[in-house]
């Protein structure tokens, strides 16, 4: 539910972009003549001649990427937290009943229709990332921005924000801990190859991400280049680089209304992708246990979607970007999400068992999987949770965004969030134990016990083959 209020805001951004690039006019971001520019905004071609070294706000002097998206994508409130504002930012406004709309149509018919667009939503963002990467490859410069992506700085693996971020990638790369995967592994056959598609759903991931760099940096190299600055001056991590560095880069290029149109309808795609497909394991959590919402899914959808409309009125609210940080950093953040990933790697492993859950994968593809997954799921993946888990507590800071410091109160706000998500899966066990009856250890043998058909379990004949002449039973 989190991650849908959060990632709606993005796609709702995105449109309003979109819509600003369907025109034949100069792009409102290379602009310093607009109702939302101040004195300070200089052009591109103004910060070059006076030799500017920054790109966000150096000398007293911003460029119009900067002012559009603080003055009139936001607006901005410059108190932070302490004024949220008024309901008066109407183009956001409608960009997020837009975005909803799109979900709601989406799906509102089940699995069936979903399936359906899938196939264009998620294979058109690859010809766009495709047209980046060849045109972004061509460029001047790009050589010294793929080099600086290539380039590790291995001195950042000292700072634990750097793993915490890299497992949020990761999550939200392979889609783990969103519901998504379950979802919609429950509608395939019984004896459909899970394990194969496993591996071909991680070689996408990664190979995608991997791809996507290259497009990315290619295009801030041919940016630093131009403005005559390193790479590292013109990267800025968050909404910052999808917002304001990757338009301000394509806008530079030849025919920047078209590079900028293909970039955001690429986002409005993978945002829509992302968005009902994690809003689906949602829904389907409903329409499973109670059979109102099932036979009534158009309404049962549209009172989700208008309701989660409503409450993310906030997040385009003058102070809905403080938010959005917020909601960024701890309630959909790595943290949480590597908290949700220890606990399923513990229950498949130790609680439910490898070796009853490895018998059923064997029903299903007709064969054992690799004893490595085991090792993974038992000792590999809790004990590198744990570490990074350990390492952000030991030092983490109040969150601070762009120079202002968030208050206790917003602080407090943000682990309560968090603490909603991490105390469900101990919360739920503690209930199961409750309610169970018998002594403790017949509760918790009735509470790790599946509540769906499964294949009857033999300790007898499930082994992992550790060598080809040593079979060892999986313990």
């Amino acid at each position: 539910m989190y991650f849908s209020l959060y990632y709606i805001t993005v796609m709702a951004w995105a449109l309003n972009y979109f819509y600003h690039t369907l025109r034949t006019t100069d792009l409102p971001w290379t602009r310093c003549d607009n109702w939302f520019n101040t004195n300070s905004c200089i052009t591109y071609h103004q910060a070059m001649e006076m030799n500017v070294t920054g790109l966000f706000g150096k000398e007293n002097k911003t460029l119009p990427i900067v002012e559009f998206w603080n003055n009139f994508v936001l607006r901005k409130s410059d108190s932070g937290l302490e004024s949220i504002g008024e309901m008066d930012n109407w183009p956001m406004v409608i960009c997020m009943f837009v975005a909803w709309a799109i979900i709601y149509f989406c799906l509102w018919r089940g699995t069936k229709w979903t399936g359906k667009i899938i196939y264009f939503t998620s294979l058109f963002p690859y010809l766009i990332l495709l047209v980046l990467l060849v045109k972004g490859c061509t460029l001047p410069g790009a050589l010294s921005g793929i080099q600086f992506y290539l380039k590790p700085n291995i001195t950042q693996l000292a700072r634990a924000e750097v793993w915490v971020h890299a497992a949020s990638q990761v999550c939200y790369s392979y889609a783990i801990c969103f519901a998504c995967l379950i979802t919609y592994g429950s509608y395939s056959d019984f004896n459909s190859n899970c394990y194969k598609r496993t591996f071909y759903l991680s070689a996408a991931c990664s190979g995608t991400s991997f791809i996507a760099g290259f497009s990315v940096f290619a295009v801030l190299g041919n940016m630093a280049q131009v403005m005559g600055v390193d790479v590292k001056d013109v990267v800025k991590s968050g909404p910052g680089l999808a917002f304001l560095t990757y338009p301000n880069a394509l806008s530079l290029m030849p025919a920047p209304q078209f590079w900028n149109a293909c970039f955001f309808l690429m986002l409005i795609l993978l945002a829509v992708d992302s968005q009902f497909c994690a809003l689906e394991g949602l829904l389907c959590v409903f329409c499973d246990k109670f059979d109102w919402a099932r036979k009534n899914r158009e309404l049962f959808v549209g009172v989700i979607c208008g309701t989660m409309f409503l409450f993310g009125l906030l997040f385009v609210t003058p102070g809905g970007i403080y938010i959005f940080e917020i909601f960024n950093t701890y309630a959909v953040g790595g943290i949480t999400l590597l908290w949700l990933v220890l606990w399923q790697s513990i229950a498949i492993g130790w609680v439910y068992g490898s070796r009853r859950y490895y018998y059923i994968v064997e029903k299903m593809i007709g064969y054992l999987p690799s004893p490595y997954m085991d090792v993974c799921f038992r000792f590999v993946t809790p004990a590198a949770t744990i570490f990074v888990l350990v390492f952000y507590f030991f030092d983490y800071e109040p969150l601070t965004v762009d120079g202002y410091e968030y208050p206790l109160w917003a602080n407090m706000f943000g682990w309560v969030l968090c603490m909603s998500s991490f105390l469900c899966v101990p919360g739920w066990a503690i209930f199961e134990m409750y309610r169970g009856k018998g002594s403790l250890a017949e509760r918790y043998h009735n509470a790790c016990k599946s509540r769906i058909s499964v294949p009857e379990f033999s300790t007898k004949k499930t082994m992992i083959v550790l060598s080809s002449s040593h079979p060892t039973p999986l313990i």
